[in-house]
């Protein structure tokens, strides 16, 4: 009787090529979500995308400072400054916002289905290279005490890490993200923070956050607008969202915001953090340029419930 192998003799490939046809449909669809993070002075780490409204997870040591100047950039080659909304030192977790169109997101799966001998890939940007992808063996679940009432778990496995793919999603062969990737332990052993302790952390933040509802972009003012503004740059409104023209009509397209909230906007990432500490604001005082002239005037905010 003949035996037969799984492997076609064939095939010069070392997997079957169901199972490498199915991991390449894993990256392909990954690949979309996930982010080069770079911030000034720390060179770049990796992120990825959970929320269509552009809000991502990384590592905490990636971005460092809550007022860090933050950059990513998308695979389809696009880049947006970035705000950091919240940071979890012990845990080493950040979570940042940007502001974009047709973002495309990962979702967080279930970790603590993860079996010791499964598969586990890691996609980042190791050493600068980007949307590199490395594969290896889930070994164990590690527990670790942060202090003197807080122990959390982690993920070990020989998935290839390096300066680079920290903040990066660590997946199942199913495409699931079950962790980020956070270091490198112990020789060729990898250290992930699972997806479960991500989700409890995601879930004690504020229930609530305020967002404008508009399409905005940094402009420089012209020489004549400076000294009026007392400023060089401001926040032009580019566009109103349809829930935002549905209800208000106190902003309007070619107003240029000035500062918000008390605090000088001359950014979009300046624009961001002022909103970001804002969690139950249902009006906010505004200066701003309208025909060239000063408008100081309270405006209405849209608060979104955070996901589940």
């Amino acid at each position: 009787m003949t035996q037969t192998t799984p492997f076609s003799t064939n095939s010069s490939l070392p997997l079957p090529d169901v199972f490498t046809a199915s991991l390449v449909s894993i990256f392909d669809a990954a690949k979309p979500a996930i982010v080069q993070v770079r911030t000034e002075g720390r060179g770049g780490g990796t992120g990825f995308l959970i929320d269509e409204d552009g809000r991502l997870l990384t590592n905490n040591h990636v971005v460092a400072r809550d007022d860090a100047k933050v950059e990513v950039l998308l695979a389809d080659g696009r880049h947006f400054p970035a705000v950091v909304l919240q940071r979890n030192p012990r845990l080493d977790l950040a979570l940042l916002k940007i502001e974009g169109d047709e973002l495309k997101t990962l979702s967080l799966g279930d970790s603590t289905k993860l079996r010791v001998g499964e598969w586990v890939f890691a996609v980042g940007h190791p050493w600068g290279q980007r949307w590199v992808v490395t594969a290896g063996i889930m070994s164990a679940m590690r527990t670790a005490k942060l202090g003197d009432d807080v122990t959390t778990h982690y993920i070990q496995s020989d998935v290839g890490l390096a300066p680079g793919n920290s903040g990066g999603p660590l997946l199942n062969a199913d495409g699931q993200v079950v962790g980020i990737n956070a270091m490198i332990f112990g020789g060729d052993l990898s250290v992930a923070i699972p997806s479960s302790v991500v989700k409890g952390w995601l879930a004690e933040l504020p229930a609530r956050r305020v967002t404008l509802g508009i399409e905005i972009l940094t402009t420089e003012l012209p020489a004549s607008l400076r000294a009026v503004a007392a400023q060089a740059s401001g926040i032009m409104v580019v566009g109103i969202r349809q829930e935002r023209q549905a209800r208000y009509s106190d902003l309007f397209i070619g107003d240029i915001l000035l500062e918000v909230a008390g605090k000088t906007v001359k950014d979009n990432a300046a624009l961001l953090e002022t909103l970001a500490t804002s969690h139950e604001s249902e009006r906010l005082a505004v200066k701003l340029l309208r025909g060239g002239a000063i408008v100081e005037m309270e405006i209405a905010t849209l608060l979104l419930e955070r996901k589940k």
